[in-house]
Formats: C-alpha cells, sequence, structure tokens
C-alpha cells in the first residue's frame, strides 16, 4: 500500500486553495512555501494547473529549526478537532489554507541570514503565545504590502521579526502578554446542571481549613 502524500488537513492541494512547503537540496539548500490557488477543473479541460505565488524562501538550517514546533502546533489542534496528524515530507507538503498563513508569519519573522538562533527560539515562542486569530491578522497585514518572497525583511516582514524575535529565551515577555486580553461580561448558561448537594464536607472543600467567622 502506497505511503500517502505528506499534508497537514489537505486532501487535494490541486482542488483546494491551500500552500505548499517545498525542501530543495544542495548545499544551498531552501525550504520555499507556495500559495496554491487550487480549484475543481473544469468539464473543457483535459488538464489544469492552479495558479502559484512564492511567498517565502529560506534557508533550510532555519526551517530545521521551526517545522518540529510548526508541526506540534498544527497537530494539536487537529486532535482536538478528531482530525489525522499530519506530518512534514522529504519534498513536498501540502499545508491546510489557515495552518499555511500561521507558518508563513513564523518563517518571514526569521528568514534573514543575519538572524541569530536565540532570536529564531525566541520568535517561536512568541508565536507560540499568539491565537491562531491572531497569527491570520498579522498574515493578511504583511502579505497584503510585503506578501512575496523577495520582499524579505521590508515594511510589515521587518515589523514581525522586530515583534516576534524581542526578548531573550529567559524574559516572560511574549506579545500575548500586551494585547489587552480578557473576557465579556457573564452570561446565564442556561445549560448549566448545578452538583449534588452530598452530606458532610469533603476535604477539597474550600471552607474545610477554616472554621466559620461568629457574626458580629
Amino acid at each position: 500500500m502506497a505511503t500517502p502524500p505528506a499534508a497537514f488537513d489537505c486532501a487535494d492541494i490541486y482542488q483546494e486553495h491551500a500552500y505548499l512547503v517545498r525542501l530543495t537540496k544542495g548545499r544551498d539548500a531552501v525550504v520555499q512555501v507556495f500559495e496554491v490557488f487550487g480549484r475543481p477543473p473544469t468539464s473543457r479541460e483535459p488538464h489544469w494547473a492552479p495558479e502559484t505565488i512564492l511567498r517565502c524562501e529560506a534557508p533550510r538550517a532555519v526551517w530545521d529549526v521551526v517545522s518540529p514546533e510548526a508541526r506540534a502546533e498544527f497537530n494539536r489542534r487537529l486532535k482536538a478537532e478528531n482530525k489525522p496528524a499530519g506530518r512534514w515530507g522529504a519534498d513536498e507538503t501540502a499545508v491546510q489554507r489557515l495552518f499555511g498563513k500561521e507558518l508563513l508569519v513564523l518563517l518571514w519573522a526569521v528568514e534573514l541570514p543575519d538572524v541569530r538562533p536565540e532570536e529564531i527560539a525566541v520568535a517561536i515562542r512568541n508565536w507560540l503565545g499568539l491565537k491562531p486569530e491572531e497569527r491570520w491578522w498579522l498574515y493578511t497585514m504583511t502579505a497584503a504590502a510585503t506578501g512575496l518572497a523577495h520582499q524579505a525583511g521590508m515594511g510589515w516582514r521587518g515589523a514581525l521579526r522586530q515583534a516576534l524575535c524581542f526578548g531573550t529565551r529567559s524574559d516572560a515577555f511574549h506579545l500575548g502578554t500586551v494585547t489587552g486580553r480578557g473576557t465579556l461580561e457573564p452570561r446565564p448558561n442556561a445549560e448549566f446542571v448545578p452538583p449534588r448537594k452530598t452530606r458532610g464536607r469533603k476535604a477539597d472543600d474550600p471552607g474545610f481549613l477554616f472554621a466559620p467567622v461568629p457574626a458580629e
């Protein structure tokens, strides 16, 4: 039985809007990430070739550090949705559209040759600290202005490096701490079922360690 193509939640990149990760070989090996505008063929097309855009080209050494972290993050979310885990292929990997956007946000931050290993480690930590929706927003803003492979370090691409590579491994800072997170006003849950009352007081009762305070 043939091994299925390497992919992350992308069944057929020719028919899905997705991303393609391609690894080159040789002394100057790089990782290339293409946006692929897959679509079903029409009845008049004996063959069809979806349009592609090269979004990023980064050193292979950077990819070797980044890819295990991205795989773990994507597979954690696929598992939560009861979907098969993905894997990186030796040559090409099809990546679901939203995952591809998130991957590019990380790669764009560390793609330049002068990014130090320390900065890559910090960028990974800060990227993991962002919510998927925050990564999608960063992708949209960056791709709109400087989303082509040859625009490395320009505009929003440079800003991504400044943001994600900020700090050191020992710092507590990450982007999630400055996004003003909170909650909406609590809303009653009609499905809530109160726990059963049990006789006696359990050891895990918050009042177990404290005697009642007499009323004044």
